[in-house]
């Protein structure tokens, strides 16, 4: 599947500790006649020749197997003849694809079940290992990435009070650690990783609603905190105030003007005020 450029979705893939495994060198090697029974074969029984070419596109490698022995990687475009009887050329796509790995459930360092969707951007760049060393490259680079997903998720919080790392704040950190480790673990099948990001992350629905009416607490605390800070200090202000300009006033005084301010600002509802009289 063709995609657009990744940098657009993420940051591009760290530079991997393991060796990216490639293509030897492209040999000469006779695709009509390579053994003496090849074209024994293909003698006696000429009609196996009608399908012997194949077209070799552009972003696309050929496997090269003669009798079931590696021979070579055929990377340059065109049509090529080969014999059939001994041959067997498997044509390889070498665009960058991507692998989606939409609503995965997973644990975070607390324990919270996490909702995540990850895209990975990859291609193939060793065709003999990719296409020799695993069974179906395209499954085994979506199991990776799940495995690779999972483990990455779990060494960080979904949210940190304490404003240290966290799956919620920490995107460019997440995305160049996951598209490091899971290149490590695809180097050897050949597969070059270009970017391997998290397109969404959400609590479970199960712990959902609880913890949004925890970060509704939090925000509610965090809110009164500002106010009776703010209460404090105009009530500070106003007796300072009245003092600068010559007004005497008792403690008790001032206690009663600190407890009106305090109780008009920080209720909730307005306040009604009301006079002693005499």
């Amino acid at each position: 599947m063709n995609t657009p450029n990744p940098v657009v979705y993420g940051a591009e893939a760290m530079a991997s500790k393991a060796l990216l495994v490639e293509d030897p060198p492209e040999k000469a090697a006779s695709l009509c006649c390579p053994t003496f029974l090849s074209c024994f074969l293909s003698c006696i029984c000429p009609w196996v020749w009608l399908g012997a070419c194949k077209t070799v596109n552009e972003k696309e490698a050929a496997l090269v197997l003669t009798w079931g022995k590696f021979t070579t990687v055929k990377k340059k475009p065109g049509l090529f003849c080969f014999n059939p009887c001994g041959i067997e050329f498997q044509v390889v796509s070498v665009k960058q694809r991507t692998t989606d790995l939409p609503g995965v459930k997973l644990l975070d360092l607390k324990g919270n079940p996490v909702v995540v969707s990850g895209v990975v951007f990859w291609q193939i760049q060793g065709v003999k290992a990719a296409s020799l060393d695993v069974e179906n490259v395209y499954q085994y680079v979506h199991t990776t990435a799940l495995a690779t997903l999972k483990q990455v998720v779990s060494k960080y919080p979904y949210e940190d009070d304490e404003g240290g790392h966290s799956l919620k704040t920490e995107a460019a950190t997440l995305s160049a650690e996951l598209s490091e480790t899971l290149q490590q673990r695809l180097a050897h099948c050949g597969v070059k990783v270009i970017a391997f990001n998290m397109t969404d992350l959400s609590y479970a629905p199960e712990i959902a609603q609880a913890m949004l009416v925890r970060q509704q607490a939090e925000a509610m605390v965090k809110a009164r905190k500002l106010i009776v800070k703010g209460a404090v200090d105009i009530s500070e202000g106003a007796i300072n105030q009245l003092e600068s300009k010559g007004v005497k006033m008792s403690e008790t005084e001032k206690t009663k003007i600190v407890t009106n301010l305090l109780t008009v600002i920080c209720g909730e509802s307005g306040a009604q005020p009301t006079v002693a009289l005499q």
